[in-house]
């Protein structure tokens, strides 16, 4: 018999977008999302980054062009090399989904196990800026190698989110 997986539902879906604030203008004021924070990992790539929650605190990150995301192309976006709708269908929008937990490195080693490949394990990360976050981090290349983070945020205090 095996044990409960530690999975406590999606988190956030991260975008890499072409001019961020024209995004966080879209998704909060057409959308009605609320915006939560902007935050920075300057030494992980991540120039500005923005989490917006869709509801029930479930969260989209938006990235920035210039910023190199887990999962996503080692470069940034060029706003001027925009694809048409043929070349848009090829190109993937979604940088990776993230999947909630109070576990990160049992989840990581359940979808290896599983076969999952590895893209960075499990480490503990605080962001940079006048709010910083601490959360606990792992990715893994899905089946389809679609990328899947596994999280656990904890708020400013300490506690879990």
């Amino acid at each position: 018999m095996t044990s409960p997986v530690s999975n406590r539902g999606l988190d956030h879906v991260a975008v890499h977008v072409y001019d961020l604030d024209a995004s966080v203008d879209f998704y909060t004021r057409a959308l009605g999302f609320r915006f939560v924070r902007e935050w920075s990992v300057p030494v992980g790539g991540v120039h500005r980054a923005v989490f917006l929650d869709a509801g029930d605190d479930r969260l989209i990150e938006l990235f920035d062009a210039a910023s190199t995301p887990p999962g996503g192309s080692p470069q940034g976006l060029d706003p001027a090399q925009r694809h048409d709708d043929g070349e848009r269908s090829r190109v993937a929008a979604v940088v990776h989904f993230a999947v909630r937990t109070d576990d990160v490195v049992d989840l990581f080693d359940r979808a290896v196990v599983a076969g999952a490949r590895p893209l960075a394990a499990p480490k503990k990360i605080t962001t940079a800026g006048d709010d910083p976050m601490t959360f606990q981090v792992a990715f893994v290349y899905g089946p389809n190698d679609e990328v899947i983070e596994f999280i656990d945020r904890e708020t400013t205090n300490g506690d879990r989110q």
